[in-house]
């Protein structure tokens, strides 16, 4: 492993994604890299972020990196991405070129996926590593 990319917002399913990723870290002796999505709608424009989205993602990617320091593990905090969230993972991840990415998963039902698409599917699809998805 080279290292291993973990979106995180804050959810309850990204925090187990997280603690999964710290497991894997502490086993194979490998970084974390952290990764927050400012959502935005189309077109991106990083303008019509508010500094208060803006310190809220500060805040919630600082607790990720609380918990995996607690957890003795190696991280890196990613600059923000903007946009969609599998996008932005998508484009974090071919830049950092992990081997892995743990991401929560909210579990929408099948019918719900078909109409609104979710980003763990999207980024499975897509991506040039190992993906876990957790529930």
């Amino acid at each position: 492993m080279t290292g291993i990319l973990v979106p995180f917002d804050g959810s309850k399913h990204s925090l187990k994604a997280l603690h999964v990723a710290c497991d894997l870290a502490e086993k194979y002796e490998n970084k974390l890299f952290l990764l927050y999505i400012i959502q935005l709608d189309a077109p991106y424009k990083t303008s019509d972020v508010s500094p208060e989205t803006y310190k809220n993602a500060q805040t919630i990617i600082r607790k990720a990196a609380a918990k995996a320091k607690h957890r003795r593990v190696d991280y890196d905090i990613l600059d923000f991405e903007y946009g969609d969230p599998a996008t932005g993972i998508l484009a974090a991840s071919k830049r950092i070129k992990p081997s892995t990415i743990v991401m929560g998963c909210r579990g929408l039902t099948a019918a719900d996926a078909e109409i609104f698409g979710t980003a763990s599917r999207a980024v499975f699809e897509h991506a040039e590593c190992t993906c876990i998805s957790v529930k």
